[in-house]
């Protein structure tokens, strides 16, 4: 049944409280600490059943979810896992992916761009001014689409992976500049962020393969925070999920072991200038995204349970974590909010963490915030 263990966990987090409490006095340095835990309790409550899913609807796993000004949720599904190593990849093997809309109490708005082909999407993003931006991994496109669905631009070449001004190998993600600029981490099979202009030109690339500072391995996701830096998550992973690449598609110097290679989120100025590694969150495990609202940053880190990511809140302007959600999904794969501070989640590959694929598992959820 959808959401058995989600439930089973919101029980089990009331039950804990008193022993939260307890705790209060015992905490050591480096655990998170009882009063953190009674917070994140207080703060964010699951809500079951989030979204009502139409019967009829079929997809593999949840990638990426946004929201926009008005409070609608768009997430984006992969229905068909793409099979680039097959003479047919890009016909009868060719992956795909659908944007489907939803209001904050799960009720299905329909289908979003039903004319875009995507390969394999792995983000979404709703942009200041309310554009649509979906970063399409399989695709090597960002593609940035009207509020209404129709096509703006995109970059890369469909479905053709490279290393150069005009194409990608398996971008992730796409973060904002106040002067219109936006920046792409690019990506899976390449180690760099790349900077263009508002109309899509290219303008430079900051990035190399490698583990030391200022080095990329896989750039999962991007964001920009309240200081105007961009917060990268660096996945260390030179040559990750090699059944959905084509042959030749991933460098040979990213199928030799990186030493002492360690995932982190990594910290760099608007320009490209590296300023080092996110001092709140020095060691997350599997950084795989995040996210900027306000004041906060958001950021997935690998928690205690077994199968399952956390969501750790930091206040920006102090660097200190001011809460978290524990096992917030099987993976905090790309994360949003909504006007009234709810958070919404996206999961890859639910069944690493015993859950079901498609409709019956948690590919998407939603975290209500409390109201204290």
């Amino acid at each position: 049944m959808k959401n058995r263990f989600w439930r089973t966990l919101t029980l089990l987090r009331t039950a804990l409280l008193p022993l939260a409490i307890a705790l209060l006095c015992t905490t050591s340095p480096g655990v998170v600490s009882a009063a953190a835990v009674l917070q994140d309790v207080a703060s964010y409550r699951l809500v079951d059943d989030w979204p009502r899913y139409p019967s009829d609807m079929v997809f593999e796993m949840g990638t990426g979810i946004a929201a926009d000004a008005e409070g609608i949720i768009y997430t984006i599904s992969r229905d068909v896992d793409h099979w680039a190593a097959h003479p047919l990849a890009m016909t009868r093997y060719r992956g795909s992916g659908t944007i489907a809309r939803w209001d904050r109490r799960g009720r299905f708005l329909g289908t979003f761009a039903d004319d875009q082909e995507f390969i394999g999407p792995h983000s979404i993003y709703v942009d200041p001014n309310g554009f649509v931006w979906v970063a399409d991994r399989e695709g090597h496109q960002i593609v940035k689409l009207t509020p209404e669905g129709e096509e703006v631009f995109s970059l890369g070449e469909y479905g053709r992976f490279g290393n150069d001004e005009g194409h990608f190998n398996g971008p992730t993600g796409v973060a904002f500049l106040p002067d219109g600029r936006f920046v792409v981490s690019d990506g899976y099979w390449n180690s760099r962020l790349v900077w263009f202009d508002e109309d899509g030109n290219y303008l430079k690339e900051v990035g190399e393969l490698g583990n030391g500072p200022g080095q990329l391995a896989a750039v999962h996701s991007v964001a920009l925070d309240p200081d105007g830096n961009l917060i990268v998550g660096n996945v260390c992973g030179t040559a990750l999920h090699p059944y959905v690449t084509a042959p030749g598609q991933i460098a040979p110097e990213r199928l030799r072991p990186m030493p002492n290679c360690q995932s982190r989120f990594d910290v760099f100025t608007a320009e490209g200038e590296y300023v080092g590694v996110y001092e709140p969150v020095p060691e997350p495990g599997l950084p795989l995204s995040v996210a900027v609202y306000g004041d906060r940053v958001y950021l997935s880190v690998t928690g205690a349970a077994r199968g399952r990511q956390d969501l750790v809140i930091v206040d920006a302007g102090t660097g200190e974590v001011v809460d978290r959600i524990s096992s917030a999904n099987v993976y905090v794969h790309q994360m949003a909010m909504d006007p009234n501070g709810d958070i919404y989640i996206a999961s890859v590959y639910p069944e690493h963490g015993g859950e079901e694929r498609g409709i019956e598992g948690p590919s998407f959820v939603r975290w209500a915030r409390s109201r204290r």
